[in-house]
């Protein structure tokens, strides 16, 4: 299955949308972990700044107490109460409780074990506590060293509104807080610790008087401090934690237990199994730390941190907050970031779409141009611009590929078609010039008679004085150059001054290419010599190779010009070899063969430029060629005549003449008849009455003879009365005394045997025809009539070599069966020419050199082809060969006409439509008749010619007028 395959434009828009896509989710995940990172780390700065403010808040819880004690120590707070209770103070306690609300009690003790408490009533819990009137402010216990207690309740304006006593058994020396005073008048500060009475937590600050030997010490709640952990809550399901390292809770913002329930006691993690602050229980050692727990499922991020009061006091502070809501900022970033990115990448893709639309369509056009290239479609090669520099570069390259191939396949097309090897070389020095850019491009090719000479075939432009160079002399001059060519296919050189100088080369030459030809059998057929004004350019090398390769491709073309020429030339000469063998053959056609293509061509030159008679008539190059072979072999087909046929000079000839048996026959009558005269003379018979006779008879018998041998040349035309003549004198006989079947071939014997033997001695007649003188035709030749698509009629002998019935012939020397053979040459003519393989331009050699004995009236042979069938090649065959035949004076058979007797014969030809007027009209006009005369006739042959009566023989006489009464 072939893979699938996307455009530049897809593919570009794919690439980025990937590249971006990968970025974007990799920036996206970076960033998300980096926000949830960033957020850890701030959830984490956030807790140690909560601690911070945790801290501060607690110093700013106790800081204002510390200073009140500070003062309270210092002064006589401490001695009054000691001493003597006295409320005078009272105003100053009040006024540090309303400044502190968190401060539940100032209380001090004294080694006797008198103690006093002063504590705030305000408080809803306070008043349950203590079930203290709605109105009270302050309660105020004073418990001597005894046990008796006096506790005294104040509204708002410190006016005493009730006064209660009891007995008690509290020692303070036996109280922590009492043993904690540092000795040093220090403040010391509890850890928190839970206060049973009131169920909250807290701590308490103590440190001994300045003045007497006592204790100070104030309570303060954390209530504020809760609060205030509730205020740094910064998400509903963020949860915060006081613990010391005990593992104790001080103060948290969820889970706490209903202060309801009765609990009485401290809270632990232990008893917070469904708090993730769980996770510390399990952790032995503390230290400030950021981990990830799971819980119920969830991840939860834990901050640990630790809050120091001074010394190795301090809290802990754990802060936990479900991963979700943590990096919800960091996943709310990231999914607008992934909006924002696929927003963004959307956009980028049609942009890049747009952008890479824009690149890619010169691409396209480039790919449109290279299909039409594959296609060898030039019709409208067009060259898009871009301004990516590669593009362009592929765009100009891909236009010097279409010009190249174009002009490739015009030199290609115009060799196909080029019949001509100058114009061929032309061509191709003008696509070098083309190709290289040479200001001048000289080809030069080897002649194919000898090596050492060159010819220069073709020059572009045309040579001028300017840019003549002899190559053969400057490679001669030159052997560094020649011996540089020698193993190379090109040789780049700028021209010495020496060679300047000697005229080798022109002044304008400043750089020139010299690329040998070569063959396929590595020999050199010539030389290309590019010139140049100027510099080559920096591509030289590129088109170095192209000519390079083109340059073979032209030697290829010289190699087979010269093969296919010498193949014409080779062909040609066979021709006219076999033209000469056929008129060698028979010494009395002489030259005919040769003869008739030159007055076929001199006919066939005027008709080609008589527009108005012959409009469809031109003689190009290949119907040059065509009627070229056909005058040539027109008559081939006389190979296959036989020689006694053609040169039957007399009636009676075969191989020889057999007028010399008829001869020897009269001879032998001559003799009987003197032998008859001594045989009478002997009987006695008067001698002058037989040497009479016997005159008589000799002159009888001579004349007979000499009327028979008249017969024999076949100069006059025979009538009835001397057929009738030939007839009685073959009543004569003789007495035959041999065997005439002896020293016979088998053949001949074969024919005389159907005459029948006779008892010798037996009579023989003088002129006789018999049946072994009548040869059939042989079954293979029959076969050959069957098909028979000729119109010329076949006799029913092959021969007929009746001595009477040859002597009987009324004109001319040949027989009804001897005209067939004679005439058959043109059929064999015809069926030769048929089995060569034409190219397509020589298709109707056959039909031309076939149809020179027809005749315009269809009287003709073979085919009887009549005036609308003929071509006008075959009618001027006609003409020639017509005119050759009665001027030519090597006929044994008959005497050459003159100038005048052919062209009167010619012209009642043209009367009778057996040629073409129009040519023989033409053949006057233009003086064919004797031009030819000139070069082939005898002299005695030249004589005056009245061209206006042969015009007149031609010309249609206009018919009488009638006269009328």
């Amino acid at each position: 299955m072939a893979k699938r395959r996307y455009t530049l434009q897809i593919h570009i828009a794919g690439i980025f949308f990937i590249v971006v896509s990968l970025l974007s989710a990799l920036l996206i995940v970076l960033s998300y972990q980096n926000s949830k990172e960033l957020n850890q780390q701030l959830a984490a700065e956030r807790t140690a700044q909560n601690a911070e403010r945790i801290k501060l808040s607690f110093q700013k819880l106790t800081s204002p107490v510390v200073t009140a004690m500070d003062a309270l120590a210092n002064s006589d707070f401490g001695h009054s109460l000691y001493a003597s209770y006295d409320d005078g103070w009272l105003s100053s306690i009040n006024a540090i409780l309303e400044r502190n609300p968190d401060v539940l009690s100032v209380y001090v003790g004294y080694p006797n074990e008198s103690s006093a408490f002063i504590r705030s009533t305000k408080l809803d819990f306070m008043k349950e506590q203590f079930s203290t009137p709605e109105n009270s402010h302050i309660m105020v216990d004073i418990n001597s060293k005894v046990g008796h207690q006096i506790r005294t309740q104040y509204d708002g304006n410190l006016k005493t509104i009730r006064i209660d006593t009891d007995l008690i058994s509290y020692k303070p020396t036996q109280r922590p807080w009492y043993k904690a005073a540092p000795e040093d008048g220090s403040i010391h500060v509890t850890d928190p610790y839970f206060y049973l009475f009131i169920q909250r937590m807290g701590i308490t600050l103590t440190r001994k008087f300045a003045k007497i030997n006592g204790v100070l010490a104030v309570d303060i709640t954390l209530d504020s401090l809760n609060k205030f952990l509730y205020s740094l809550v910064d998400t509903e399901e963020t949860q915060l934690m006081l613990l010391d390292d005990h593992k104790s809770v001080f103060a948290h913002t969820g889970f706490l237990p209903d202060s309801s329930s009765g609990m009485n006691q401290r809270i632990y993690l232990e008893a917070m199994s469904a708090s993730p602050f769980y996770h510390l229980f399990k952790t032995s050692d503390w230290e400030e730390s950021n981990t990830t727990i799971h819980h119920n499922g969830e991840k939860w991020a834990l901050n640990l941190v630790r809050i120091s009061f001074g010394g190795e006091r301090g809290l802990w502070l754990a802060k936990t907050i479900p991963e979700r809501l943590m990096i919800k900022s960091a996943l709310e970033a990231r999914n607008n970031q992934i909006t924002i990115s696929m927003f963004g990448l959307l956009i980028g893709t049609f942009m890049v779409l747009w952008a890479s639309k824009r690149i890619a369509n010169p691409l396209k056009v480039l790919v449109d141009e290279t299909q039409k290239i594959r296609r060898l479609d030039f019709s409208s090669v067009s060259t898009p611009t871009s301004k990516i520099v590669e593009v362009r570069e592929l765009s100009e390259s891909v236009h010097m590929m279409s010009e190249t191939i174009q002009n490739f396949l015009q030199t290609l097309h115009r060799v196909s078609n080029s019949s001509n090897f100058d114009s061929l070389m032309a061509d191709i020095a003008l696509h070098c010039q083309q190709t290289s850019g040479a200001d001048y491009v000289m080809l030069w090719t080897h002649s194919s008679e000898s090596h050492d000479k060159l010819t220069l075939t073709a020059q572009y432009p045309c040579q001028t004085e300017a840019n003549q160079i002899d190559l053969l002399k400057l490679l001669a001059d030159s052997p560094d150059m020649e011996k540089a060519l020698q193993g190379q296919h090109f040789l780049s050189f700028k021209p010495s001054s020496s060679d300047i100088e000697r005229g080798l080369l022109p002044d304008s030459l400043k750089h020139a290419w010299l690329v040998p030809l070569y063959n396929r059998d590595k020999d050199c057929v010539g030389y290309v010599l590019m010139g140049f004004n100027g510099c080559p350019g920096n591509d030289q090398d590129d088109k170095l190779q192209f000519i390079r390769q083109f340059l073979g491709f032209a030697s290829l073309i010289k190699e087979n010009w010269d093969r296919v020429a010498a193949q014409k030339q080779l062909f040609k000469s066979f021709i006219e070899m076999m033209a000469s063998a056929i008129d060698t053959k028979s010494p009395y056609t002489g030259g005919h063969c040769q003869r008739v293509p030159e007055l076929t061509f001199m006919l066939a030159e005027a008709a080609s430029k008589d527009k108005k008679r012959f409009p469809d008539f031109t003689l190009n190059e290949q119907s040059r060629e065509a009627l070229y072979f056909a005058a040539w072999l027109h008559d081939c087909g006389k190979v296959t005549t036989p020689e006694f046929v053609v040169d039957k000079a007399t009636k009676l000839e075969t191989m020889y003449n057999r007028i010399h048996e008829v001869r020897t026959r009269f001879e032998v009558l001559k003799r009987d008849a003197e032998i008859t005269y001594w045989q009478k003379r002997l009987e006695g018979q008067s001698s002058e009455i037989l040497d009479a006779w016997l005159a008589e008879e000799h002159k009888t018998l001579d004349e007979e003879f000499a009327f028979i041998a008249k017969c024999n040349v076949g100069g006059e035309f025979m009538d009835k009365s001397n057929i009738a003549k030939l007839e009685k004198i073959a009543e004569r006989t003789w007495m035959r005394t041999i065997d005439d079947i002896q020293g016979l071939s088998w053949e001949e014997e074969a024919r005389r045997s159907a005459r029948g033997s006779l008892m010798l001695p037996c009579k023989e007649y003088v002129l006789s025809d018999t049946v072994d003188q009548k040869i059939p035709w042989l079954p293979q030749q029959l076969d050959t009539f069957k098909d028979w698509e000729f119109k010329l009629p076949v006799p029913q002998l092959q021969y007929n070599r009746g001595e009477l019935y040859n002597l009987s012939i009324q004109r001319g020397t040949l027989t009804e069966e001897e005209r067939f053979i004679i005439n058959d040459h043109i059929i064999q003519t015809i069926n030769m020419l048929r089995k060569l393989p034409y190219p397509k331009h020589l298709e109707r050699v056959p039909e031309i050199a076939g149809g020179h004995h027809e005749k315009l009236d269809g009287k003709g042979y073979p085919y009887g082809l009549d005036e609308s069938s003929l071509s006008v090649d075959a009618r001027i065959m006609a003409v020639a060969d017509i005119f050759e035949a009665l001027t030519a004076s090597d006929r044994p058979y008959k005497k050459a006409k003159t100038l005048s007797e052919a062209l009167k014969i010619l012209a009642f030809m043209a009367k009778d439509k057996h040629i073409d007027e129009q040519l023989f009209r033409l053949f006057i006009e233009e003086k064919i008749y004797i031009h030819y005369a000139e070069q082939y006739l005898p002299i005695e042959q030249h004589d005056e010619v009245n061209e206006e009566a042969l015009m007149a023989i031609i010309t249609p006489k206009p018919e009488k007028e009638t006269e009328t009464a």
